[in-house]
């Protein structure tokens, strides 16, 4: 397995104050120093690509920088440093990552051959994250590969099936299906990778992943690992799991044929996916390995054929069934969404409302030999953007459980002012599905979260500024989980703002 290895080279400066400044700066000089020709098609390859006959070399850059703070963490209780008892009742801190990448494309004949290699370095400054236990408040920094890949595209070898009709790949590499529900995310975040709240990484480790990029109906079979080293992240990584499933997709594409490679391009779509987890850590996860995962869904506007009057309308779906047979391991669990929405799209700014009810089941009898609480896997934001699978920048962050034991009201209102700028609210009303009462938590009313959001894409093209308000209140339940009723009854609010570049 690749490790990570820390970055001496930042430890050498002692004043803290430079050592920020410092990596602001490099993250700016290397995100700035060249700018790339925008090419004609939105979907053409980003990066600068260098030919040699039929050799395409291209680099490419991501960068992020990142200010967050959070004051009255864990609804007053405070938040634990690592390795100290000392207690902050908030938390300020900065991060960033740069990730240079090299991707190499071989024409051969009709077919193509590529790979990709890309680095990735992080680091955490200030106070750390507001975790009940901060993982980062050591000042952590990482160096490692965050993909390392070869493959084949079939270009115009099967003409009839579309450019590209198949791809095959493998090695380390980003995977994903649909809106990131099951699999989006293959990296945990935090601890001695830095970089918790922004997350850079999301690669699989020991890919083996085959596309049938054909329309209306594409197709996957996938061979995946997480990207998991727990010595490396002080036994604070996720469960070892190793994976294999299929994906099979109808849809129709929005923008030319590219909704056969890009999520994002899909006009509607309905798709099933079934996948066995057949080796996982059970000293992280007990019930993970042995289980099987099924799951159907349903997304887009998926009645636009009806005419104009249902060209607004959108709806989002899915339904999520575990089952786990083996012995010591049983396991009877579910998850499931709806969320209508409707775009305005004939007053300023066309604002979009959306609503969605979301249910992960939960298990609070540990005695009856079956296990009912929703495995959440490798979910993550999400592809849909705000709002997708971080239900709420609090709870996701900085309260335990995560997208599982959980039933979930969203509601949403998106407003896009200007072509460069998006701005929206999202409130949560978050409930326990089962609390857990052999630890005294008798209330289901987990978390109430207001957030505010404004992402500005500037005129440097690649060049994002996205910033972040956000109050939550803790529910009964949820300070019964804290275990102490008289110093975590305050609304806890959180302010971040965060440079993106991509090249």
């Amino acid at each position: 397995m690749l490790t990570s290895n820390r970055l001496p080279s930042l430890r050498n400066f002692g004043d803290p104050i430079l050592r920020n400044r410092l990596l602001c700066t490099a993250a700016a000089l290397f995100a700035f120093v060249a700018l790339p020709v925008h090419a004609e098609d939105d979907h053409d390859k980003r990066g600068l690509t260098h030919s040699i006959g039929d050799l395409d070399l291209t680099l490419t850059l991501d960068a992020g920088f990142g200010l967050f703070s959070v004051a009255n963490a864990q609804h007053g209780l405070g938040s634990l440093s690592y390795r100290s008892d000392e207690r902050a009742g908030g938390r300020a801190w900065s991060e960033g990552f740069i990730a240079p990448g090299l991707a190499a494309d071989w024409h051969a004949g009709d077919s193509s051959v590529y790979g990709g290699f890309k680095l990735l370095g992080s680091a955490t400054r200030g106070q750390g994250d507001a975790q009940r236990n901060s993982s980062t408040s050591d000042q952590p920094e990482a160096l490692g590969v965050e993909d390392a890949y070869l493959g084949w595209k079939s270009g115009l070898t099967f003409a009839s099936l579309g450019e590209d009709a198949i791809d095959i790949s493998a090695g380390r590499q980003p995977f994903s299906v649909g809106d990131g529900f099951l699999l989006v995310d293959g990296t945990a975040e935090g601890q001695r990778r830095a970089a918790y709240v922004m997350g850079p990484r999301a690669s699989f480790d020991r890919t083996a992943i085959l596309k049938l990029n054909t329309e209306p109906v594409r197709a996957d079979l996938f061979h995946l690992e997480g990207n998991v080293d727990q010595r490396f992240m002080r036994a604070g990584d996720a469960a070892a799991t190793s994976l294999y499933g299929g994906n099979i997709e109808w849809f129709a594409s929005s923008h030319k044929d590219h909704g056969r490679f890009e999520y994002e391009e899909r006009q509607w779509y309905v798709g099933f996916t079934a996948l066995t987890v057949y080796e996982a850590d059970t000293g992280v996860s007990a019930n993970r390995d042995g289980l099987d995962v099924y799951a159907l869904r349903a997304g887009g506007a998926l009645l636009s054929s009806l005419g104009e009057a249902f060209r607004d309308f959108a709806l989002y779906s899915e339904l999520g069934l575990q089952r786990n047979d083996e012995t010591g391991r049983k396991s009877r669990a579910q998850a499931w969404y709806v969320e209508p929405q409707y775009s305005f799209s004939g007053l300023p700014w066309t604002p979009r409302v959306s609503y969605r009810y979301a249910h992960f089941s939960g298990d609070n009898n540990s005695n009856d030999g079956r296990n009912t609480a929703w495995d959440s896997l490798y979910t993550g934001g999400g592809a849909r953007g705000f709002g997708t699978w971080d239900l709420g920048e609090i709870y996701t962050r900085y309260t335990p459980g995560g997208n599982s034991n959980l039933n979930s009201h969203m509601t949403h209102v998106a407003l896009q002012p200007m072509e460069e700028l998006a701005v929206g609210a999202l409130f949560y009303r978050h409930f326990y599905d089962k609390p857990d009462t052999a630890n005294g938590v008798t209330s289901d009313d987990l978390l109430t979260e207001l957030n505010v959001y404004a992402q500005w894409d500037t005129p440097v093209p690649g060049l994002s500024v996205t910033s972040i308000l956000g109050a939550a209140k803790a529910g009964d339940g949820r300070r019964q989980a804290l275990g102490s009723t008289d110093a975590n009854d305050r609304k806890t609010y959180l302010g971040q703002i965060v440079f993106g570049y991509s090249f």
